[in-house]
């Protein structure tokens, strides 16, 4: 298990199973410490690292099946994706 996924998917529980991206940036670091390397901006850009991770964990979640693109910037958990965290 990955512990990053693990954080996002209860994150996203935590909005009733469908988030906007911007909402799990906000409320990640009640599922996951985040480090002052986490909150430093990355050499690509003004974004803090830790939302590099976010988006590419993300992105693995869903090409496992574990979340859906609702559209632009919007998740939905799957049932895989519950089962997975336990619930």
């Amino acid at each position: 298990m990955n512990y990053w996924e693990d954080a996002i998917l209860k994150c996203i529980m935590s909005h009733s199973g469908e988030v906007d991206l911007r909402d799990i940036y906000r409320d990640i670091g009640s599922f996951i410490e985040l480090t002052s390397e986490h909150l430093e901006a990355t050499q690509w850009g003004w974004r803090p690292a830790y939302q590099h991770q976010v988006r590419s964990h993300i992105t693995n979640l869903c090409q496992a099946g574990y979340l859906i693109k609702v559209s632009r910037g919007r998740y939905s958990i799957t049932k895989k994706g519950c089962q997975r965290i336990g619930l």
